[in-house]
């Protein structure tokens, strides 16, 4: 019997439950919390896409003060050509 991989166990269990959205579609909750709880710990999620290629990046208050960014969770798309 093949071991479960527990990462996508997880990402199973926090996609499940999704609500409506007026500008994506559909949310997944467990994310939403995910990302909620996160941030009462300290820290943010920023993703950065380079050539549809998404690259995350968790950042502490500090880091983001260090930066110069505000401390939310964000995404930003780069290209390079």
């Amino acid at each position: 019997m093949l071991a479960k991989n527990r990462t996508e166990e997880l990402v199973f269990h926090l996609m499940r439950s999704k609500k409506k959205s007026f500008h994506f579609g559909e949310i997944s909750l467990g994310v939403v919390k995910l990302l909620d709880a996160l941030k009462d710990k300290g820290f943010i999620v920023q993703f950065t896409v380079k050539d549809g290629i998404p690259e995350p990046q968790i950042l502490s208050e500090e880091d983001c003060e260090a930066l110069g960014i505000e401390f939310e969770h964000s995404i930003s798309i780069e290209n390079y050509k």
